[in-house]
């Protein structure tokens, strides 16, 4: 060989290393040691994690991935702490959940907190998340596109869940049982609460269980939305009513929305809320949650009654894990709105430190099934066992320690279904979704930026008074005007105004 050509050769041997060794650096950080990322989830109840973390590091690491994790488990009351990591531009938090009701998405991804995922300078989406792309249905990715800041796009990867949305009464039936009641009997439509029968019932479950055993359960907030057939309020303020007919959810078409707490049908279902907390059917602690739910009542099936937005399987579930009879009854039809299906996503902090490892984790997570069945479920053996049917058993022992939100663990269609939920379940799944109807207001979304002053200053308002009066603890006649005045006071005329101009534009662009 020429001597040219020797050294020739020998640079382009050396010139080929050193590129496979810089990409194989910017993706693994092999000279810095992994990239560590920080995950805050939603409605956890965790305790022990050390085994989980060790098999889901593992698993990355038989993926080619040099990444490592740190979960925050965050419970219900989460949503607040991740918004201040956020607002505070905290670099410690690389990937937080966000969704249309808790760390809201879109406001947050208005103000800038959360990184476009497909930024045409940068397109992690394109670089790292091919896989993830094509696991999740194309509609989610529209319902997830935001035109804000950075320009219009995807701001969060949407979790792939349900989608439609069921209202349910969520029944103790062993209790209603005990009670001499037969659940068919009745319509359990919002009206059944003034059915003198479910007074009478409830009556009876206090004479039977004790003074200290409260047989309804009203969630702030949701159980007067869920009465009155109100989709939640797309402002995240939980104020304004967004209606749509039990019977047929698309209707009412191009309408104008209002102020919820001047709607004469809510002040019914309050003033009936408030006369079954005189009788002492409505534990006054239920207004004092900060996460507005029952506690502990509901996992220890204490209860009779209950609301809930039903996720499709969670009978059985429920049943299992509360060791009682429970029931969940329609209220209404299924519905498709732009709450439900911005329902779940996982958005990447501006902030962070790690973003294209971030964007890795993400996308081995959502597509990956040992991944995700170790993030949700832990590890085999520990939490759960396989099942001959492509089925797993949970380990109620160990789960007291490790319990995270299905719903809200990302790609829950490529998890293993429980045994007490049968091998098909998650075909089932599909078909439930498949059967919501979409409401008038499915494809809007709200934007607050010109009405950010006063959307805070009714958050105030609405924080001081809305536990009590929707949970029946104070009279509605006397705290609802004084309520109102507060809130008009505060700029609610303003933001009403500013959501139905956006809502007619909208109207128009659709037809």
């Amino acid at each position: 060989m020429k001597k040219g050509n020797t050294v020739k050769s020998i640079l382009a041997v050396m010139l080929c290393a050193v590129l496979s060794l810089a990409v194989f650096s910017a993706c693994t950080k092999t000279a810095e040691g992994p990239a560590r990322v920080t995950i805050y989830f939603l409605g956890a109840s965790v305790s022990q994690d050390a085994d989980v973390i060790a098999a889901a590091n593992a698993r990355l690491g038989q993926l080619g991935l040099n990444i490592t994790i740190n979960p925050i488990w965050g419970d219900w009351g989460a949503g607040e702490r991740m918004q201040n990591v956020l607002d505070t531009a905290d670099t410690s938090v690389d990937i937080v959940f966000t969704c249309s009701w808790a760390n809201n998405y879109v406001p947050n991804a208005l103000k800038g907190n959360l990184l476009r995922l497909d930024d045409p300078k940068n397109n992690l989406l394109d670089k790292y998340g091919e896989d993830v792309k094509a696991a999740i249905p194309q509609f989610l990715w529209d319902g997830f596109k935001v035109n804000a800041g950075n320009g219009p796009g995807i701001y969060a990867v949407p979790g792939y869940k349900d989608y439609a949305q069921l209202y349910t009464w969520d029944i103790n039936n062993t209790r209603l049982a005990e009670l001499g009641y037969d659940i068919n009997s009745f319509n359990w439509e919002g009206n059944v609460i003034f059915d003198p029968r479910f007074e009478e019932i409830l009556a009876a479950a206090k004479r039977r269980y004790g003074a200290n055993f409260y047989p309804l359960m009203p969630e702030k907030d949701n159980f007067i939305r869920m009465m009155t057939s109100n989709d939640g309020d797309m402002t995240g303020l939980t104020l304004i009513g967004f209606p749509f007919d039990p019977y047929n959810p698309a209707l009412p078409r191009d309408i104008s929305v209002s102020l919820i707490y001047e709607d004469p049908q809510i002040m019914r279902v309050l003033d009936k809320l408030h006369e079954f907390f005189q009788k002492g059917y409505i534990d006054p602690r239920v207004a004092l949650r900060d996460d507005a739910g029952p506690g502990g009542a509901i996992e220890a099936g204490n209860y009779l009654f209950n609301v809930r937005v039903y996720a499709h399987g969670f009978e059985a579930v429920a049943s299992n894990e509360r060791g009682i009879d429970a029931r969940f009854v329609p209220i209404s039809k299924p519905i498709v709105s732009t709450m439900p299906v911005q329902g779940s996503g996982f958005g990447i902090s501006i902030y962070s430190k790690n973003k294209e490892a971030s964007m890795q984790f993400i996308n081995a997570w959502y597509t990956d099934k040992e991944l995700a069945t170790i993030m949700c479920y832990g590890v085999e053996g520990t939490h759960y066992r396989k099942n001959s049917n492509g089925t797993i058993t949970i380990n109620t022992d160990t789960r007291a320690f490790f319990q995270t939100w299905r719903n809200g663990m990302g790609n829950i269609f490529i998890l293993p279904p429980q045994d007490v939920e049968g091998p098909a379940y998650f075909d089932e799944f599909r078909a439930y979704n498949d059967a919501g109807i979409g409401t008038n207001f499915l494809g809007f979304t709200f934007d607050p930026v010109k009405v950010q002053n006063e959307m805070a200053a009714l958050r105030n308002v609405r924080d001081e008074y809305i536990s009590s009066i929707s949970t029946g603890n104070v009279n509605p006649r006397t705290a609802v005007p004084v309520f109102i005045d507060r809130l008009y006071a505060n700029g609610m005329q303003r933001v009403l105004d500013e959501i139905n101009t956006q809502l007619r534009v909208f109207y128009i662009g659709r037809r």
